[in-house]
């Protein structure tokens, strides 16, 4: 059975069966140090002389300097080098443990060059990494990050010894974060040392969420070939499956956003009714407290919607009821065709329009194409640009007699779009369409 004792308030201890450690008499003894040589020489301190530390791993040499600069600082100017050099000698000896003062030199300008030796055998450090309780795929987001990272920390702590970290325990802890800093940005270091029954040291590395936390991630799915209808249940999916990424950091997320993307369509690719319109995600994604994923779910086989419209400031027009049906193909890579169908049903006296079209995407989102109603006999050159929650868009047709029937608009959301309509068949023209997109 193995209990716990403290080197300090940032990296706790374990202890072997075998033996404690104890830590903090050096350092207690070195403060004491200091107050006395504050309080007794505080009216009679010299100007500022640099002190130098040779002899310990970079990341504690600053530490160190920082201690014994505060020190010779507070040492009267006009005390003999002799006296300077032994009171900075045992206060670095009392101070930082673990270590022993070799040589200690001042020069004609004041520049103090202290050289300290290791105490003991050097340790043979071993550290590990303790991930979070985190769900896949996220564990494999975390895994993949800190690959390696072990190997540089038991770099930084080749050969310093146990009794360092007494004094160097927040500057280790620094070292460490600014390694997982590109890594892991988000994750607080925690460090804890363990001594094994067989002698060996580990310094276990843990890593805790900081602010500010993923508390959701919402989804906008955009299809001009999946009716609205049929979103509610790849929302609900997308939603489940978003699970694991809630309660990380959201700078940590926003460094895997391309995973986020990829797992949206992963989640996406297992849906019947994707796998069966054969639908080509364009996922992209906004990372935040609330994170946003814009989906662009267009079938390449099926295109079908259901709209109603109602018009304003057109005396001559009346509520509709549409469906659009097409089937789609692509006989040239990336360049979709789709043949259609469209039945328009006016809803004042139950005329039934009817349309046959063949369109083609040349750039993405926009279809050029022509089509027959049986309404006039008439056939129509049309072209327009698909509608998408938030945005505009526009569509024009010109019939063969010169007719011109257009609109500029913009989807309000999956539900509803408002347009700017104009009929050149009719004696008013103009009028404001709005339309329920089912």
């Amino acid at each position: 059975m193995k209990s716990r004792g403290c080197i300090s308030a940032s990296v706790k201890c374990f202890k072997s069966s075998s033996g404690i450690n104890t830590f903090g008499v050096a350092a207690v003894n070195a403060a004491a140090t200091l107050f006395v040589f504050i309080l007794l020489e505080a009216a009679a301190w010299g100007a500022y002389a640099s002190v130098r530390v040779e002899g310990l791993n970079s990341w504690l040499t600053e530490g160190a300097e920082r201690s014994l600069n505060a020190v010779y600082e507070h040492i009267p100017e006009s005390e003999s080098k002799p006296i300077k050099e032994e009171l900075l000698r045992v206060v670095a000896n009392r101070l930082l443990s673990g270590y022993s003062v070799d040589t200690i030199t001042i020069d004609d300008g004041g520049y103090v060059r202290i050289k300290l030796d290791m105490k003991g055998v050097p340790m043979d450090w071993n550290a590990a990494i303790t991930p979070p309780n985190l769900s896949h795929p996220v564990d494999g987001w975390f895994e993949a990050d800190t690959a390696g990272m072990s190997k540089e920390i038991e770099s930084l702590m080749k050969g310093v010894p146990l009794e360092a970290l007494s004094w160097g325990d927040l500057d280790l802890k620094s070292a460490i974060e600014r390694i997982g800093a590109e890594r892991l940005p988000g994750w607080r270091v925690s460090l804890m040392v363990r001594n094994t029954a067989d002698g060996k040291v580990i310094l276990e590395v843990a890593f805790t969420p900081d602010q500010p936390l993923t508390l959701a991630v919402t989804t906008r799915i955009n299809s001009s070939s999946i009716p609205v209808m049929l979103h509610s249940n790849l929302k609900d999916d997308l939603v489940k499956g978003f699970a694991p990424v809630i309660g990380i950091p959201v700078s940590w997320l926003d460094r895997h956003k391309d995973d986020l993307v990829a797992l949206s369509k992963e989640i996406l690719a297992d849906e019947y009714l994707v796998e069966k319109a054969r639908a080509d995600p364009f996922v992209s994604a906004a990372t935040g407290a609330v994170s946003t994923l814009d989906i662009e779910l267009e079938s390449r086989r099926y295109a079908a919607w259901v709209w109603m419209s109602v018009y304003a400031g057109a005396s001559e027009r009346y509520p509709e009821l549409g469906l659009h049906f097409g089937r789609r193909v692509q006989i040239v890579p990336h360049w979709d065709m789709e043949l259609y169908t469209e039945l328009i049903l006016q809803l004042n006296d139950w005329d039934l329009e009817t349309r046959f079209g063949m369109r083609w995407s040349p750039l993405r989102n926009i279809w050029l194409g022509a089509e027959w109603s049986n309404l006039d006999d008439l056939w129509w050159g049309r072209a327009g640009m698909d509608a998408w929650a938030g945005r505009p868009y526009a569509w024009l047709r010109y019939s063969e007699q010169d007719d011109i029937n257009a609109a500029l608009g913009v989807r309000v959301n999956n539900f509803l779009s408002i347009e700017l309509h104009y009929d050149s068949r009719y004696s008013d023209p103009w009028n404001v369409r709005a339309l329920v997109n089912l």
